[in-house]
């Protein structure tokens, strides 16, 4: 099948394909199946995300060695860390692509 596009048309499928990542077929064929491309994170999304499971993972260790030793408000440190994940799987739902 042949699919004919205006040079406008074209310059402006090609600037929403390349702000999600996918190719300009990829990025027709999930609209034609009535996805909502979102565009891709920005670059540093990545590094964001490793953080947050950096201190994620730290806040358990120290979650662990409280708890072990009975030392610290564990209480406390597992409701920090359950934030942590709560941001973590919110950066991810926002950004996640279909």
């Amino acid at each position: 099948m042949l699919l004919r596009f205006t040079k406008a048309e074209m310059d402006a499928l090609t600037i929403k394909a390349r702000k999600t990542n996918l190719s300009r077929e990829g990025y027709c064929r999930q609209i034609l199946n009535g996805a909502v491309v979102p565009e891709a994170p920005a670059a540093d999304y990545y590094t964001l995300i490793r953080e947050v499971k950096r201190t994620g993972s730290n806040i358990d260790q120290v979650l662990k060695l409280a708890n072990a030793k009975g030392l610290l408000d564990v209480p406390a440190i597992r409701r920090a860390l359950e934030q942590n994940h709560a941001t973590e799987q919110m950066l991810w739902d926002t950004f996640r692509p279909n």
